[in-house]
């Protein structure tokens, strides 16, 4: 009887010893694969801003199309960009031409954990009246083979808006900051000014109520329809009002 009691304690023990052995082997296999794919991440985001910095490429090429890129803080463009269009065409287009030439990116540190790298950088140009814009940047970045797909970016907000108030007196002629969707509040008039000088308005579910041409002066825009019918409106504080409507940029 003791002998049995022996031999199966024994067993219990071995049992356990073995379960110990194979918990052990897949944390270990488990901590390994995620530090792989946190190299591999690295190596992938250090790479383009190596080319970036060279002006051979953009850090912005690993965007994912359905990227949700958020830009902290309450400065200008301070928002959820849903989508690489939406965040290339609404933030980084309209910063980029207040700018002379493009900003030169410098490395200050990255690190990586998991499917998280971290990018802290800064970066250094003229603006278009020969001032010296400079920020720096941190950047959380999610990825997800080989592509980023989620951003949380920090950065000095003082030098944004600086930037910001810089160009503030130029006329919307001239930063061409126009071009695009207006929509009202309630979003029933969508009213889109495109780059060739037409403009195409839905209201409602009726797509393309109305089509024209449009000229630009100053803050100042005049339409006529292709009916015959024109009108105008003013652009004021990022805002277009127009025909007793009030819309705001998408």
């Amino acid at each position: 009887m003791q002998n049995n009691q022996y031999q199966e304690r024994k067993l219990n023990v071995s049992v356990l010893i073995l379960g110990l052995f194979i918990l052990t082997t897949n944390l270990f296999s488990c901590t390994g694969q995620n530090g792989k794919i946190a190299e591999r991440n690295k190596e992938t985001v250090l790479m383009k801003f190596e080319e970036w910095s060279k002006n051979q490429g953009s850090i912005f090429d690993l965007l994912q199309q359905q990227v949700i890129w958020t830009v902290t803080g309450r400065a200008p463009y301070s928002d959820t960009y849903q989508g690489k269009e939406d965040f290339i065409k609404n933030a980084v287009i309209p910063i980029t031409q207040m700018l002379k030439s493009s900003i030169k990116p410098e490395l200050i540190s990255i690190t990586a954990e998991d499917d998280i790298v971290w990018l802290n950088w800064k970066g250094k140009t003229q603006t278009n009246q020969g001032n010296t814009y400079e920020n720096h940047y941190a950047w959380m970045m999610k990825m997800r083979q080989d592509s980023i797909i989620e951003v949380m970016a920090f950065l000095d907000t003082y030098e944004l808006n600086k930037l910001k108030t810089m160009n503030s007196n130029k006329t919307v002629e001239e930063t061409k900051e126009y071009i695009g969707m207006w929509v009202t509040e309630d979003g029933y008039i969508r009213h889109e000014l495109l780059p060739n000088n037409r403009y195409d308005e839905a209201r409602g579910k009726r797509q393309s109520a109305y089509q024209g041409s449009y000229k630009i002066t100053d803050n100042h825009i005049d339409y006529k329809d292709d009916t015959g019918f024109v009108a105008d409106g003013e652009f004021k504080d990022g805002i277009l009002y127009h025909a007793g409507m009030i819309l705001k940029k998408q």
